[in-house]
This record gives structure tokens, C-alpha cells and sequence, in this order.
């Protein structure tokens, strides 16, 4: 288990980020010295635990609290020695039912900011209650106050004024309403109130995260989000109550026949940010209400004037004259005008408002994260606002074209159809509204459906700004190499890791629809590739230039091709001039104080100008990211108590934590009559041990997976408990190296008793031997077993599991002979001898004529090296024998008792051959893409499997079962005790894009490996039992 927490020292002024690796269920004060000392020193510390005191959240954590669940989760913040000033974990304006204040919009957006009773000053000022970094507003703007009965604002006297629904507020307190939008400078913010129930409506439920206990809270994202529900309309009168008016506003309904905020149809704003509209009419909102002098004339009789006395008079007067009566004309047609101009103001009004619950301001997102709310990840690969990001709002025309405006409708972009948004602006004016545009897609795409990657390697800024600007993003579980990536997290820093990230996504394109002639690409090839892609997708964001020319041709390139496999480029400049060449959509901000921008979208939409932009602040931003730290989904993680482990030893899943010849030889002898004897575990699964009979289940296996998931290790794993199931005399292992040079591979396993022989790619003599050794041995198996018997359920002969042993002529005595039957003169099987050389073994052999047959097992590592071996190999001239020998084995050693488990890092390369076709045992371990999930276990879940676990794997029944497990390791050495050191160590985030060290794995002892121990019991039990190995392979 690793999770990275932050440590606040009040003591030494220091704060420290850190990765805590240990075992599930360490306590915390195993590692509350290493955290202390870390804290202190920002040194690598490995100290035992002890009583130093952590708080989280203003309470001091329990010693005993496990690492890995609330509120030790990944991301979380500590304090040493006393209680930090950090924010809460769950903020008071979330969980408390007061009413709230929301900074819906503007340069300092995203604030939730609880409403005691009394007044709460909002300004420029640090005096202010509620702090604004706008410079259009005062330092004392204005006061919003809440009584006992209402919430009221009024101006506290501003330079540039205070409005609420455009109505000017003066110095006396006017009503603000839930959902009016009131604005100063070029700030919006909302009020919340709670419903009856003490309720807060707009405040997103907690959704069910469930701990994992590896640090992580696993949550299912919702596939819709509700429409939240209005208020019941008073019963007045409903010309100017505001019946039917928009949802949220008092005296509003919801209108019948809208869609929710996703529907893309007919409601709201369109991604192109053009307004759209739809609702029906007769809606109206106080602020048009007041805004709008009806007159109201007497009816027909009037309580106060009696009967009407002039009956030709329409209006029930005796006395009128010709310019009353037109007066009376012109008051009627006003009424008629009036109410359509209210009804139309109102559709706007709705319309808007719908627009904006569509695309989330900065405060609605930060409570979704926090909660976590029902909207947290609700953008799948299908949504119709999937890739959509909200840059500002901006009061639209309404689209039913009658001049009234839509206010403070988003403005967005869809990166789909623009393929690339740059973003140009002074700083730091730029990194908020950069972290906003981030934020909303992290928010509402999961990491599944969404990545990114940053690369912020200017030179022309200072290293430390540029770290501090985007620190907040390390958070982010979107930055997590989830597709082979060589770093730790999806960051570049300096020239050497931005040529690494860009690399990356050129291989991606490379592989994908274009091919290898991507780079030349026709824009209409690009965009068919474009729309076909159904996710995930990739956002890159580049700030600044990248580092040297070629990386920026290359960014350029990705920019226009990268949208065929969903790569889509987010770029920063404070410069147009510095933007990569080809982005789709442009958003400027102004040069004077950067609070609007003008929005340039090309041949998408007309531009739009006085774009007030939704920029976060850096805490913001941090806030949020640590929010989304600990989320995963649901979906793409085991339930906590059937969680596999992050590693398993093979000695333990075999039941034999010390091995010694007697428990060996007991096992042998306890083995039944027809028991399986080619059975291998593999290591534990969810539902208990995992493990796969060759002679049964399939005869041949298929091992997939990339470089470092642990490939190697699994076929020694299998090679030592088959070696276990049955004595050297019926089983023989043949070891073959398909790739040159290996510094191990699988020579460890020579010291199993049941290896007759162990051939590499750099041996090509011996490599042409053992191929007609193969061939050979086929032909003699299917001679000696023509009169076996019938066939076993697959068509297999039947072998008989006892050996008939019988004295080695003398002749043969001194030379190596066939591992397999041989026809002597007589017609008969010669009796194999046993190597002179190789010492503890007894002379023996087998008749052909009883069936007395051993089974063979030849494993093959890095098959797709034999297949396509590279140029220069020492190999390469003997593969292709070597391919015919294994395509007869995978072909006809089903019914001869021979069987094949081989290992491919390349399974596209392997298809179609004789292993890939005929293994019905498949096993996938981590793959570098889907497609090579797919050819091993028919399903994409491999590519998904986490870097971090070598051996975590997929196996794939005949039936079509497919079983997740944990691949046991052999190689390991004894731990000298029971016990994993946790340790503690400091986080560097400018070396985070760095290719991770690859450490070798730390054993406590220095002895010898497992397999080692294993061999050796191995050995003795089958000189005790008198178990002839089989010889080694002979043409």
C-alpha cells in the first residue's frame, strides 16, 4: 500500500509531502517517527514507529487508526504536535444547514462561504468576510445580512456598484433571493437557503465512497444528475406571482416537458456557447416583475363607483373624452406588450439558469468533489457534453431572436469539435483560469474516461514558479500512468520528461487508426479517425514552450492529429505568438486587468467578446484536487474484502512455508491413483487459491503480458509447483530462452531435479538440437503409445502415472542419450540412461510396452522474440526450427502428454500461431493496451491492471471463465522475520515525470531464494524416493 500524505510542522514552520509505503492494516504509529522525522528533515527515513502526536481535521489521530482508511487516505493533510489552521476535510458550508453564499463566477471563483447571522462584508479587502480577489470590486463592497425572517444585501458605497438580477441596489438593504444573481465588479454570486427540512437543496448528497483500506475510497459514479426541485408556486395570481417561473426562483415551477441539464436537444446554451432555448413560455422572475409598471383599469362594476352609467363606453365611464379614450387604446396594447416582453424575459431567465446547471460553476464543482456529489464523474465516452469545458459566462442573445439576453449564461467550448483550446493571458490571471478549465474536466470525467498529462518546462520562467503553479495537479488521480507510462505521474518539469510525455502520445497516435503515416495526415482523415474514437481521451496540457524545436514540431503534430485517438491539446501562453500552431478555439483575456476575455472559435461559432472569465485560485485548486485524491471507481476496484493482495509468496499458497524433503516426498506419496499430476498454482485469487491442471483443464498454456509485469516470475512459479506435484521420473521441464542475452531469466530453475535441459536464444546449436530432439521425441511418443489405450476426453492417449524402472545397460553408461524413448534393434524402447555427469541420480528407465510414459512440459519465455526475432540475434538462425518444433508440440502434444506454457510481451506478434491457437489456458498480465488484453483473455481489463503490482494477472478458462489473481512469487528470499518495515520517504515533485528507480525488491535476509530451497528439498526427496530424472534431450 502507498499513499502520499502532507505533514504541517507547527514546530519547525516546514511542510512536507511524503509516500508511506507498508502493509495493509499498518497502524499509524508504526510510522508516526518516519513521518516526524520527514517532516523535519525532508530526508529519506526508515525509523520504527513512536509516540510522536498527529491531528487531521483539529483531532489528534489514535496511534492504533489504520493507514489506508479515513482520514488516512491518500491525500490527506497531518499536523505534528497541535492542531493546524488547514481546511477541514469536510468544510462547515457543506455540512451546516445555514444558508450559504456561492461564488458562481469571476476572477475568484468557487468560494462556498457559510451565512452567520448578522452582516457578512464582501470585498478587495483582507478585511473583508468574505475576500475577493477582483479588482473591480471595492475593498468594503457590499453587506449581504440574515435576520431571523430573510437575507438581504445593500451597497456599502462601491465604485462600480451592486446589482441583483441587473436591479440596482443602493445603500438600503434590498431582498436577496435564492438564485438571483447578484454581481459586483466582475463577480456573480448565489445565495442557498435551506428547504423546511433544515436542508440544504443544491447541496450534492454524499455519495457512497467505501474505503478500500489501500488508501482509496471507492465511489459509482451516476450516469445523469437530477434536476434539482423548485418550491411550490404561492397561490396568487399568476400574471405576477411568477407562476411557471424557472425553477429555483420563488414562485417558480419546474417547467413541464424540460430536459435535464445533459440534453443537449433544446434547452440552455449549445457547446459552440450560442444560446438555445425550447421552454415553454409563461414564465416570469420578480426582477422583470418589479421592472415591468402594469396598470390595472376597474372592471365592469367598481365597489367604489357603482353601476356602469355609460353602457357605449367600454370602460364603464359616463364622461370621457376623445383623449382619454386613446389613452385607454394605447394602455391596452401596452398590457398585451408588457406581458410578452415579461413571458420573454422570463424564457430567458429559465433558459439560463438551465445553462447553468447544464455546465457547474467553480462552487458547485468543489462541493461535488467534497461530498462526493452525484455529479462527480457523470460524463461518460457517450455523454453529450463529454470533453465540454465552461471558460466564462457572458450575457447571450436569446435564441428565439426577440432581443432579450440570456444572463450570465456559460460560455463554453467543446474540444471535440474545436480539436484544441489555447488560452492567452497575462499571469497569474492565466494559471486561474487554466486550474478552472482542469478542475471541471477532472470533476466530471473520470480517470478512467479521461487523463492528463502536464508539461510545464519553460526555461524562460523559474523552475520554482513553475512547480508551485501546478503542484495542485499531482493530486489529481488523472495524472496517474495508467497505460505504461515510465514515470510516476503524468508531469514534465524539464526538456527530458517533455520529450518522454510528447513521445508517449506520438506512439499512441502512431498505433492508432492513421498508422505510421499519422504526421502526414489529412485534416478529414484526422477528423473521421476523430469521430469514430469513442474514448478515453487524453487532454495534454502544455504550458509554455516545451523545450527544444523538435519537441515543439512535434506538439504541433499532436495538436492536428491528436484528436484520432482522443489526444486534445490545452495550451498556455502569455504571448498568441507562443501558441503551437493549429488551435481549434482561442480565449484571450484582456490585457488591463485580465478579469473578460474574447473567445475565438474559428469556423465553429462567431467569436464573442466581454466573456467574463471563471478563473480559482491556487488553494482552490488544491482543495478540490486533494478532494479527488483518494476517489476511484467502484468499478475498477476489487471490493475491500475480497481485495487481492499486492504481492503473495508462492512457498505459502503452496502450503509449504518451510520446505524440506519429508514434507516433499509427502506430497508425492499422498498423491492418489489418476490425482493430478500437472497441476500449478498460480497464487491466490479473490475466492481462494488459483490454480490450473494441464492434463485436465488444457494442455497448453498461454502467458501474456508487458515488460515488468512479472512474466518471468510466473512461468518459474509454474515451473516450481508442477516440479512439486509430481516426482522427476513422470514429469520432464524443458527450459527455452526465446530472447539472446537474458542475465536470468529462467536459469534459476535448473536446479529443479525435473529440468532435463535449459536452452537459450544465444545458443543456436544447441538451439537447432533441442528442436529435433523435439520433432523426434513427438514421433517416438506417438510409436510407443499406438497401443496405449483409448484416448482420454480430449483425444489425448491415456499415460500411465507408474514407471517401470530397470537397469541401465553398461554400454550407454558413459553417454548422454534421448530423454524420450528410443527404438532399439529389437523393435523395443531402449531404456533411457541417465547423463554420467550428473550427480544423485540412479539408473532407470521405461518400457513403452506398460505405457510407462513421463509427462513433458516445455516452457518458453519470450515467444514472440522466436517469432520475429530482431536483427544481430544469435538466434535468429535456428528460430524458425525451433517455431516448427513448438507448433508440433502445441498441435500434437495434447494427446502424446506434452505441453507448452509460453510467455509473450507481444501478443499481436504470437496470433496465429501454433501456441497462441491451441493454449485453451490463458493468462494476461499487465498489457500495455487493450487490444492485447483482448487477443489473450478476450477482454480490455488487462490494460487497466496497475504498474505498481507486478504478477497481478487474469487467467482465462476453457469454459470462459476469466479469474483475477495474484501471481505467487518463488524467487524471493526467506524473510528472516514476519514483519515489513513500513517506510517513509519525501516526495520530490519536479522528478515525478522521471522514469521510476527500479529498486530491486527488498528482502529481509540475505539467503537463499525460495526456489533455491524449494530445488533443494526437491533434490533430496527424489534421491530418497529413488526418482530417476529424465535425461536431457537428445536428436
Amino acid at each position: 500500500m502507498q499513499i502520499r500524505l502532507t505533514v504541517l510542522g507547527p514546530r519547525s514552520g516546514q511542510t512536507c509531502d511524503v509516500l508511506v509505503t507498508a502493509p495493509s492494516g499498518t497502524e499509524l504509529g508504526a510510522v508516526a517517527g518516519g513521518i516526524a522525522a520527514a517532516a523535519g528533515s525532508g530526508q529519506p527515513v526508515r525509523s520504527p514507529g513512536s509516540a510522536v502526536p498527529l491531528y487531521s481535521d483539529g483531532k489528534r489521530l489514535d496511534p492504533a487508526a489504520p493507514l489506508g482508511r479515513p482520514p488516512l487516505v491518500d491525500g490527506a493533510v497531518v499536523s505534528l504536535h497541535a492542531p493546524s489552521d488547514a481546511p477541514a476535510a469536510a468544510p462547515a458550508a457543506f455540512t451546516a444547514t445555514g444558508p450559504r453564499l456561492h461564488v458562481t463566477g469571476g476572477p475568484d471563483a468557487g468560494g462556498v462561504h457559510l451565512l452567520r447571522g448578522g452582516p457578512v462584508r464582501v470585498g478587495r479587502s483582507a478585511e473583508a468576510d468574505v475576500p475577493l480577489d477582483d479588482p473591480d470590486v471595492s475593498r468594503l463592497h457590499c453587506a449581504v445580512t440574515v435576520d431571523d425572517s430573510r437575507v438581504t444585501v445593500a451597497d456599502l458605497g462601491s465604485t462600480n456598484g451592486t446589482t441583483v438580477d441587473g436591479r440596482a441596489v443602493g445603500n438600503r438593504p434590498v431582498a436577496l433571493e435564492p438564485g438571483a444573481l447578484l454581481r459586483i465588479g466582475e463577480t456573480t454570486l448565489q445565495l442557498e437557503l435551506p428547504a423546511d427540512d433544515g436542508a440544504l437543496p443544491a447541496a450534492p448528497p454524499a455519495g457512497p465512497a467505501v474505503p478500500d483500506g489501500e488508501g482509496h475510497l471507492c465511489v459509482t459514479p451516476a450516469t445523469a444528475a437530477p434536476v434539482p426541485e423548485a418550491p411550490a408556486a404561492p397561490a396568487d395570481d399568476a400574471a405576477d406571482s411568477g407562476a411557471g417561473a424557472p425553477p429555483g426562483v420563488p414562485g417558480g415551477t419546474t417547467a413541464p416537458g424540460c430536459a435535464p441539464h445533459h440534453d443537449t436537444a433544446h434547452h440552455g446554451t449549445a457547446p459552440d456557447g450560442t444560446a438555445q432555448g425550447g421552454t415553454p413560455a409563461g414564465h416570469t422572475s420578480p426582477a422583470v416583475a418589479e421592472e415591468t409598471h402594469s396598470i390595472r383599469v376597474p372592471a365592469r362594476e367598481d365597489a367604489r363607483t357603482g353601476p356602469v352609467q355609460d353602457s357605449a363606453s367600454p370602460w364603464g365611464w359616463s364622461a370621457v373624452s376623445d383623449g382619454l379614450k386613446d389613452l385607454a387604446r394605447r394602455v391596452t396594447a401596452g398590457l398585451v406588450t408588457g406581458r410578452a416582453e415579461r413571458d420573454a424575459a422570463a424564457q430567458a431567465a429559465a433558459d439560463a439558469r438551465r445553462a447553468r446547471e447544464r455546465w457547474p460553476d467553480p462552487a458547485t464543482l468543489l462541493l461535488t468533489a467534497l461530498g462526493p456529489g452525484p455529479r462527480l464523474w457523470e460524463r461518460r465516452p457517450g455523454h453529450d457534453d463529454a470533453l465540454t469545458v465552461r471558460l466564462g459566462t457572458a450575457d447571450l442573445p436569446s435564441p428565439a431572436g426577440d432581443g432579450t439576453l440570456l444572463p450570465s449564461a456559460p460560455v463554453v467550448v467543446d474540444l471535440r469539435s474545436s480539436r484544441s483550446l489555447g488560452l492567452v493571458g497575462p499571469r497569474p490571471r492565466l494559471a486561474g483560469l487554466a486550474r478552472s478549465v482542469v478542475a471541471q474536466l477532472c470533476a466530471l470525467h473520470a480517470p478512467g474516461v479521461l487523463e492528463v498529462v502536464v508539461v510545464s518546462a519553460d526555461r524562460e520562467r523559474p523552475a520554482e514558479q513553475r512547480l508551485r503553479e501546478w503542484a495542485w495537479a499531482a493530486w489529481l488521480p488523472h495524472l496517474r500512468p495508467a497505460h505504461g507510462q515510465e514515470c510516476r505521474l503524468l508531469t514534465a518539469h524539464d526538456r527530458e520528461q517533455a520529450d518522454a510525455r510528447l513521445a508517449e502520445l506520438a506512439r499512441r497516435v502512431e498505433e492508432g487508426p492513421l498508422g505510421s503515416g499519422w504526421a502526414g495526415a489529412s485534416p478529414a482523415s484526422v477528423a473521421e479517425a476523430a469521430a469514430a474514437h469513442t474514448g478515453p481521451f487524453t487532454v495534454l496540457v502544455v504550458d509554455g514552450d516545451p523545450g527544444s524545436a523538435a519537441a515543439g514540431e512535434l506538439l504541433a503534430r499532436l495538436a492536428a492529429a491528436g484528436p484520432s485517438v482522443g489526444v486534445h491539446l490545452l495550451a498556455l501562453a502569455e504571448d498568441r505568438r507562443r501558441l503551437p500552431a493549429g488551435c481549434g478555439a482561442l480565449a484571450t483575456l484582456d490585457t488591463d486587468v485580465a478579469t473578460t476575455l474574447h473567445l475565438d472559435r474559428g469556423a465553429v461559432a462567431a467569436p464573442l467578446d466581454g466573456v467574463t472569465a471563471d478563473a480559482v485560485s491556487a488553494a482552490w485548486a488544491e482543495r478540490f484536487a486533494r478532494a479527488l485524491a483518494p476517489l476511484r471507481e467502484a468499478d475498477c476496484a476489487p471490493p475491500a474484502p475480497t481485495a487481492l493482495p499486492s504481492s503473495a509468496r508462492l512457498l505459502d499458497e503452496l502450503d509449504l512455508a518451510l520446505a524440506t524433503p519429508a514434507k516433499v516426498a509427502a506430497r508425492w506419496d499422498g498423491r492418489p491413483p489418476g490425482g493430478p499430476a500437472a497441476r500449478a498454482v498460480l497464487g491466490p485469487g479473490a475466492d481462494g487459491q488459483v490454480a490450473v491442471d494441464l492434463a485436465l483443464e488444457g494442455s497448453h498454456l498461454l502467458v501474456g503480458g508487458a515488460p515488468g509485469s512479472g512474466k518471468t516470475e510466473l512461468l518459474r512459479a509454474v515451473a516450481a509447483s508442477l516440479a512439486l506435484a509430481e516426482r522427476p521420473d513422470r514429469l520432464s521441464l524443458v527450459l527455452l530462452e526465446g530472447a539472446a542475452g537474458r542475465v536470468e531469466g529462467l536459469a534459476p530453475c535448473t536446479d529443479l531435479p525435473h529440468v532435463s535441459a535449459h536452452v537459450t536464444a544465444s545458443d543456436p546449436l544447441r538451439m537447432r538440437e533441442l528442436a529435433q530432439a523435439l520433432t523426434t521425441g513427438l514421433k517416438r511418443r506417438e510409436e510407443a503409445l499406438s497401443g496405449a489405450g483409448p484416448a482420454g476426453p480430449r483425444g489425448e492417449a491415456s499415460l500411465s502415472g507408474h514407471l517401470v524402472a530397470q537397469r541401465r545397460p553398461p554400454e550407454e553408461a558413459a553417454g548422454a542419450v534421448p530423454f524420450l524413448p528410443r527404438q532399439g534393434s529389437g523393435g523395443r524402447a531402449a531404456a533411457p540412461a541417465v547423463p554420467a555427469d550428473r550427480p544423485g541420480t540412479a539408473a532407470g528407465g521405461w518400457t513403452a510396452a506398460a505405457g510407462a510414459l513421463p509427462r513433458l512440459v516445455v516452457l518458453v519465455d519470450d515467444l514472440d522474440a522466436l517469432v520475429d526475432p530482431p536483427l544481430g540475434s544469435p538466434g535468429r538462425p535456428s528460430a524458425g526450427s525451433v517455431l516448427r518444433a513448438l507448433e508440433a508440440v502445441a498441435r500434437d502434444g495434447a494427446r502424446l502428454g506434452v505441453h507448452l506454457v509460453a510467455s509473450t510481451g507481444r501478443p499481436e506478434r504470437t496470433a496465429g500461431t501454433g501456441a497462441d491457437e491451441h493454449s485453451r489456458l490463458r493468462i494476461a498480465l499487465r498489457t500495455d493496451d487493450a487490444e492485447s488484453s483482448l487477443l489473450l483473455v478476450g477482454t480490455e481489463d488487462a490494460a487497466s491492471l496497475d504498474e505498481a503490482v507486478p504478477g497481478r494477472g487474469l487467467l482465462l478458462r476453457p469454459g470462459g471463465a476469466v479469474t483475477a489473481f495474484q501471481a505467487g512469487r518463488i524467487s524471493g528470499r526467506i524473510p528472516r522475520t514476519a514483519t515489513v518495515r513500513p517506510t517513509v520517504v519525501p516526495l520530490d515533485p519536479e522528478r515525478a515525470g522521471d522514469p521510476p528507480a527500479r529498486r530491486r525488491l527488498r528482502e529481509l535476509g540475505n539467503g537463499p531464494t525460495d526456489l533455491a530451497l524449494l530445488a533443494s528439498a526437491l533434490q533430496r526427496a527424489a534421491e530418497s524416493a529413488g526418482a530417476v530424472p529424465v535425461p536431457a534431450p537428445s536428436p
